[in-house]
């Protein structure tokens, strides 16, 4: 993120860190003052860039010093198989500020990853570079103690062009700020409630009691057996007891919606619809485009294998979007346009990015009452939170009909710290668009939940708390349910066999008890009664009178 202009963005917010006094840089050569010393480029051999580099260079960095030059004028085969690597550093259990001057044509992500046995990914920063030296920064925890433990890696083969870089910093911290999430409540009560009256006769008791939030709670739906199936049953029984929103999974994403040029799989598509509207749920279209090269989707008819197919995948593109924004009117009533436009960037690599404004368009020209989103991860659950803010900024500046901003919080085994999400979603916010946890869950998708069930439920309550009480989330979705049909491991919150465990109990008695309004009130001289409670659909009681009301 660029530092200077993130503080005047956040001048509204509390201090998210406690720094030290006299932080030190702990990285050795950051400045490159005495040629690379430690750094090093790292190319894939597997599917290798074409690059040029230079690391130590008098006259590359600030005001003519030492610094690093990367020129990239192909891509890896994978896009994060060309980094500049600096040297590795001595770690405490704690958390660190990144800080670093850069300038290029081109985005470059900051990775911070762990040592063995799994090496996983602990926190990432993407940023897109401009002509012009600017410093970025962002803040992770290095919970391994020891020497090489939190390497840092900067990703630099997502995109063709240049960079340069230098004035590398390390700096340990203080604690994260608690007072904001220990204010959750506050913030809720003033936020998710609202005053409203019934009309009844003077004197007559009312009683209100909440039904549904007006607030969606949600989970992707994947819908396995036929709905007689006794399992089936069982599932579709525990989604109308958990939720009250929903996304398919998998069956809207075009390879699998229509995995064959006009082969549609409509009846499968159906179901989930068909479910939505007799049970009241609005539904969510996930996803019209996703431009992964794997599952299968780089053999997808509409796949360009180069640019010279672009201008038939602009139109097969467009004509998925009027065919089925169309169908779907009134029945999808919020689609994730394009999904992960920064991590899955192929598509632009080949055809260029005004395809993604173009999508916009065609979309909100097919169902101008759709609420058109996008929708990428690591921007919340991680630090990456810059270039996403950057992209969509461009896309409002060329109104474009961006209308929500998508964020997948895929927390993987990484700690849920209510200030960095908070820090994450003001950024977000500040663009003015409302803002969707469209994929959230715990886990790694490579070993499972590896964790307790009562730590899974701890880390379930504190972010939908953290979420639902920031003011700019209009909606959480969890990433599936129940064990089976999770692509997490054990990530589900129901186990395979219906089993609620402590994280379905926990997010329950959220919903039903802890944000829940039941009261009575007398109906004064002029016959009212006056309430407050949390947005939603109430049912009221008068007399022997039952009726329901929408408080908004």
């Amino acid at each position: 993120m660029v530092f200077s202009k993130l503080t005047k963005q956040l001048t509204f917010s509390a201090a998210f860190l406690v720094s030290l006094a006299s932080a030190q840089n702990v990285l050795t050569n950051g400045d490159m003052s005495y040629g690379d010393g430690g750094w090093y480029l790292w190319n894939n051999p597997d599917g290798p860039a074409v690059v040029e580099n230079q690391i130590g260079v008098m006259g590359l960095g600030v005001d003519k010093s030492e610094g690093a030059k990367v020129v990239v004028k192909e891509l890896p085969k994978i896009w994060w198989g060309l980094q500049l690597q600096p040297p590795k550093f001595l770690a405490d259990s704690a958390y660190y500020r990144l800080s670093f001057k850069a300038k290029g044509n081109m985005p470059i992500n900051a990775v911070v990853q762990g040592g063995p046995p799994d090496y996983r990914q602990k926190e990432s920063g993407s940023f897109q570079l401009t002509n012009k030296w600017e410093t970025y920064s962002m803040t992770f925890l290095a919970d391994q103690k020891g020497y090489g433990l939190n390497n840092v890696t900067f990703h630099v083969g997502l995109q063709k062009g240049w960079m340069q870089m230098d004035d590398v910093e390390i700096e340990k911290i203080g604690e994260m700020d608690t007072t904001w999430y220990a204010a959750a409540e506050s913030r809720i009560d003033s936020i998710r409630k609202a005053d409203f009256t019934v009309k009844a006769n003077p004197g007559d008791t009312v009683s209100v009691k909440l039904v549904r939030h007006d607030f969606p709670f949600g989970s992707a739906l994947a819908f396995y057996q036929p709905e007689e199936d006794s399992v089936e049953r069982m599932y579709a029984a525990e989604a109308k007891k958990l939720f009250w929103h929903a996304v398919s999974e998998n069956q809207f994403k075009w390879p699998e919606y229509e995995p064959k040029k006009d082969s549609i799989l409509r009846p499968q598509m159906q179901r989930y619809v068909k479910f939505a509207e007799e049970n009241g749920w609005k539904l969510r279209g996930h996803a019209i485009m996703w431009g992964h090269q794997g599952y299968g989707f780089d053999k997808h008819y509409s796949n360009p294998a180069s640019p010279k197919q672009c201008k038939d995948f602009a139109k097969h593109l467009k004509n998925r979007i009027n065919r089925d924004l169309k169908e779907y009117k009134g029945k999808i009533v919020e689609y994730d346009v394009w999904n992960e436009p920064l991590h899955e960037a192929y598509i632009f690599n080949t055809c260029g990015w005004g395809l993604l404004d173009s999508a916009f368009r065609w979309a909100h020209k097919a169902d101008p009452q759709a609420v058109l989103y996008i929708n990428e991860y690591n921007v919340v659950s991680a630090g990456e939170t810059d270039r996403y803010y950057t992209l969509i900024k461009g896309m409002l500046k060329r109104k474009v009909p961006v209308q929500g901003i998508g964020v997948q919080c895929h927390f993987g085994l990484r700690p849920i710290v209510p200030a960095l999400v908070r820090e994450r979603l003001d950024k977000l916010a500040s663009l003015g668009l409302p803002i969707k946890v469209t994929e959230f869950d715990v886990g790694d998708w490579q070993l499972g939940m590896n964790e307790s069930e009562e730590v899974q439920a701890d880390k379930f309550e504190t972010f939908i708390r953290t979420a639902f009480s920031h003011p700019a989330v209009n909606g959480i979705v969890i990433w599936g349910f129940m064990d089976g049909r999770h692509w997490v491991k054990n990530g589900g919150i129901v186990a395979a066999d219906g089993r609620e465990k402590p994280a379905a109990k926990r997010v329950y008695d959220l919903w039903h008890k802890t944000w829940s309004t039941e009261e009575k009130a007398v109906a004064d001289a002029n016959g009212v009664a006056k309430f407050r409670g949390f947005k939603g659909k109430y049912q009221v009681t008068v007399g022997d009178k039952v009726s329901e009301i929408e408080v908004k």
